[in-house]
């Protein structure tokens, strides 16, 4: 992530609760686990869900530091800042409150970072792109996408649209990712393809940063 850290607030962000955080903590095999935002009070701190490990919430202490990761929609970025837990409570529901951070680092998600994923998608091929089979992407990026297909035939240059549901934050957003085919490779009945895309709708490529963001994994 290509990022510059900017004098903001984290009430700038402007977000809601239930936004989607990853939380990288010190001490965790876990690359990042999951949380989501509960609320906040401008200049004090937030809070969180605790994540859980097994369906058993983590078990964290006091003064745990931590990177939290998020994307912002309100102002079109990728979001990280350092903070620590500052109280941990188990009713009505495990959570936590964090300490208020002290600076934001802001930037866009760099288009060759790929998440692993594996999404179901609609590919649409051929004339006009009248042909449509069912598809899985198996990794994703801003910049394209790498595409399962059974008894597929295609030559690389031919352009595809890819259709697909990505799940944002508890929400489903339709987007439409139309794109390039760079490479194909036979594995028997299995054609994989590695897809480029063209320019994408805003409206799409906003929800395809969120999405590529809450799946990316140090690889």
């Amino acid at each position: 992530m290509t990022a510059d850290q900017k004098k903001n607030r984290f009430e700038d962000l402007r977000l809601l609760p239930g936004q989607a955080l990853q939380l990288e903590i010190e001490g965790y095999t876990n690359d990042r686990d999951r949380s989501v935002l509960v609320g906040y009070r401008a200049g004090q701190g937030l809070i969180v869900t605790t994540p859980l490990v097994n369906g058993t919430p983590m078990s964290l202490k006091l003064g745990t530091p931590l990177n939290v990761r998020l994307f912002a929609t309100q102002m079109n970025c990728a979001c990280a800042f350092h903070t620590e837990v500052v109280h941990i409570a188990r009713a009505p529901y495990p959570h936590m409150h964090l300490a208020q951070p002290t600076s934001l680092v802001l930037g866009e998600v760099r288009a060759s970072v790929r998440a692993r994923v594996n999404l179901i998608a609609s590919l649409h091929y051929g004339q006009d792109l009248q042909q449509k089979t069912s598809a899985r992407i198996r990794d994703l990026s801003l910049g394209g996408a790498r595409v399962l297909a059974r008894n597929l035939t295609l030559q690389p240059e031919e352009k595809v649209t890819l259709a697909a549901q990505l799940q944002i934050s508890g929400v489903e957003r339709l987007v439409n990712l139309e794109g390039i085919v760079r490479s194909i490779h036979f594995e028997g009945t299995e054609t994989q393809l590695g897809v480029q895309f063209l320019e994408l709708q805003d409206n799409d490529k906003v929800s395809l940063q969120a999405y590529v963001l809450s799946h990316i994994y140090y690889q």
